[in-house]
């Protein structure tokens, strides 16, 4: 058997050798950590030496989306039964492998956020009203209260909600 030559360090490995003896570095069926670059196996799901949990797909679509929906001024004030609304109406944002909802009170003086992170959410449905459409974003196991939005216009409640299961789906 010949021998080959380490990746890293260049070190003469033994044929069939999984780690180099020279830098201890793992030599073949590795991948870069994203984190620190150094070389994990490419099953594994955390780094030993950043301990940082490897990406999934569903994580790198996750952070791949960007889609934002604003609820229309008189749909937030009736659906939600907040007179601020009207003036400063409810945002949902899906950006970074995350979802935040912003809502104000108080005359826009308050801003709530609400934010889970996509790879939490457990369902998504779009609700279809007379006039404006609805999102209701289920959590996995109580981790976080489930996010519920009224008064968004039916296209944006529809295309956020098929975005958002088009990601889920990357799960399964």
């Amino acid at each position: 058997m010949s021998n080959s030559h380490c990746p890293h360090c260049g070190g003469e490995i033994a044929a069939g050798a999984l780690y180099c003896r020279n830098c201890t570095r793992r030599a073949i069926r590795y991948v870069a950590c994203p984190s620190c670059q150094e070389p994990i196996a490419d099953d594994a799901t955390y780094c030993p030496y950043c301990t940082q949990k490897r990406p999934t797909d569903q994580d790198l679509v996750a952070k791949a989306l960007n889609v934002s929906v604003i609820a229309t001024r008189l749909g937030a004030w009736l659906g939600g039964g907040n007179f601020t609304g009207v003036f400063f109406p409810p945002v949902i944002a899906v950006s970074g492998g995350r979802i935040r909802v912003t809502r104000w009170t108080l005359l826009g003086l308050r801003t709530h956020h609400q934010e889970i992170q996509v790879s939490r959410v457990a369902s998504v449905r779009y609700t279809k009203g007379v006039f404006w459409g609805g999102l209701m974003i289920e959590t996995f196991g109580g981790a976080a209260e489930d996010i519920s939005e009224k008064g968004l216009r039916q296209e944006d409640a529809r295309y956020m909600a098929e975005q958002l299961k088009s990601v889920l789906s990357e799960r399964f």
